[in-house]
């Protein structure tokens, strides 16, 4: 129990909370703690929508799986981060996407109800867990406008910028795969890997495994508009 309130305190929800307050919150709200193996389904569009997950440990996928097969990664998240939060109070009966561990993964799980329950008892919750949708919504809106570019330099240059941003630094580091990366930017894993050596090769940028520094944010930005 201490351990799993302690992760609890670090996830957005509940970080203005202490231990204590925490652990009063939920002694008398229903949930469930699950332990997932490497690459299990948690949520797909094949279960109602009508539980959030809080990652305790390990990380997940968030992907739109195709009738083809194909699928794109939206983004990946981490340990603390909440899992189907933007699906929650849509007027929608399944979950939209297919969300599945990336490693041996412990996910709080709480039911829409005694969520209700929780934003009750603290309002502050319930603010946060709005911030945290808005937050998804403008993430969202980032990934459609990196797929609607036309050219693969510019998608990478996109990124790159919004990472640049988010990172606030010059030194991006990649938290997921070369290979996510090319399924976010929806490109084959080699072209993804060919146009970051052209790039490099241009002085644009360098690389080494999943660090890559920007040397020219002018020439990345002067890539989006191809």
């Amino acid at each position: 129990m201490h351990n799993l309130i302690n992760a609890l305190t670090h996830c957005v929800l509940f970080n203005h909370l202490s231990m204590d307050e925490v652990s009063h919150l939920l002694s008398d709200v229903t949930y469930t703690i699950k332990f997932y193996k490497k690459n299990e389904v948690v949520f797909s569009p094949h279960h109602p929508s009508d539980t959030l997950g809080i990652i305790l440990d390990g990380s997940v996928d968030v992907q739109k799986i195709f009738a083809s097969g194909k699928a794109i990664t939206v983004n990946r998240r981490y340990s603390y981060d909440l899992i189907a939060d933007a699906s929650l109070f849509a007027n929608i009966d399944c979950y939209p996407s297919t969300i599945s561990t990336c490693e041996n993964s412990h996910i709080f799980l709480i039911n829409k109800c005694s969520l209700l329950k929780l934003f009750s008892k603290d309002e502050k919750i319930m603010s946060k867990f709005l911030e945290s949708v808005s937050n998804r919504v403008l993430a969202l809106n980032n990934t459609i406008e990196i797929l609607s570019l036309n050219s693969v330099p510019s998608k990478i240059a996109y990124f790159l910028i919004l990472e640049q941003k988010k990172q606030k630094s010059n030194t991006i580091k990649l938290k997921f795969t070369k290979k996510s990366l090319a399924e976010h930017i929806n490109v084959s894993r080699p072209t993804l890997s060919r146009e970051l050596k052209n790039l490099q090769l241009q002085g644009i940028i360098s690389f080494h495994k999943r660090i890559i520094e920007i040397h020219s944010l002018e020439k990345l930005e002067a890539l989006c508009s191809f």
